[in-house]
């Protein structure tokens, strides 16, 4: 598989869970301004995931269009998405302890997570196309665990319901 085709897929996929969540938002029993703050932080978690994915999969053909070598559009590549898990990973941190919640994340999320950003900094270096791959690839893993987090985890009030049965 090309790394044309593999971000091509990733944008599919990222465009599907993103458009599954807007499903799921939908029917769900309430409206979202009444999901619990955690509920919609998740969410935004997951449409930025997404959009992210989206973004890092296109950017390379952008690069190429803008006449680059592929040597540096993996470079450059690896450096937004470095920069971009530094942001995001500390806007959230901020965004969840200003609110006064922990999050309940899977333990292996920050795992694969900071083995993306390591990954992204050796590729500085290395200059290859597999590690941005691998990059992209997991942006689309968190934003597909948000989905199964925010379809299958508990709600505030099915966690009041079980309280009271």
């Amino acid at each position: 598989m090309s790394a044309e085709s593999f971000l091509s897929a990733v944008v599919e996929i990222a465009i599907a869970i993103a458009g599954f969540a807007g499903i799921v938002a939908a029917i769900r029993h309430r409206d979202i301004d009444r999901w619990a703050l955690e509920e919609q932080i998740l969410l935004r978690m997951l449409f930025t995931a997404s959009g992210a994915a989206i973004c890092f999969a296109l950017l390379p053909a952008v690069l190429s269009e803008a006449g680059l070598p592929g040597p540096t559009i993996w470079r450059a590549g690896s450096i937004s998405l470095l920069l971009f898990l530094f942001a995001i990973g500390a806007g959230r941190t901020r965004q969840f302890r200003k609110a006064g919640l922990v999050p309940k994340l899977p333990r292996a999320m920050p795992v694969w997570v900071i083995c993306s950003a390591l990954l992204q900094a050796l590729n500085i270096h290395l200059e290859a196309s597999w590690p941005y791959l691998v990059g992209t690839f997991l942006i689309v893993l968190n934003g597909f665990t948000f989905f199964l987090m925010l379809l299958f985890g508990n709600t505030s009030e099915d966690d009041e319901a079980i309280k009271h049965s």
